[in-house]
């Protein structure tokens, strides 16, 4: 009868249902920031009669919702990254700096003498 041994597979990160730990972290602590801007708000706001608050609660849970999300597909410095050269925001061209073009053929290259082909025996013939 075989065993069936589990692999630990050490390049790939520790995952829960799913998602990484810090990942569970991002999804928890927005969660908190989420409940605390809700309740923070006045209970007389109202969007066509529910509390604000419920609409903050549901708009900054689902942008942490979003945002591990996303770093599922892609690393956040990725999603920086193409956040900032969409909007312009850094440059996008580099112009290196003028550097002197090397010689070519490089002058400090001796090349060695040929030797001439002395190994090999001609037949003359008197025909």
């Amino acid at each position: 009868m075989s065993v069936v041994q589990r692999v630990i597979v050490l390049n790939k990160p520790f995952k829960i249902r799913g998602y990484t730990i810090l990942q569970w972290l991002i999804l928890g602590v927005s969660a908190v920031v989420a409940l605390i801007l809700a309740t923070k708000l006045p209970s007389d706001w109202k969007v066509n009669g529910a509390p604000a608050g419920v609409f903050v609660f549901v708009a900054v849970l689902g942008a942490g919702i979003a945002y591990v999300s996303a770093t599922q597909m892609k690393p956040p410095a990725w999603w920086r990254n193409k956040i900032l050269y969409s909007l312009r925001l850094v440059p996008n061209v580099f112009l290196p700096k003028r550097e002197e073009a090397q010689l070519y053929p490089d002058p400090t290259i001796t090349e060695r003498p040929k030797r001439e082909d002395q190994g090999y025996i001609t037949i003359e013939s008197d025909r």
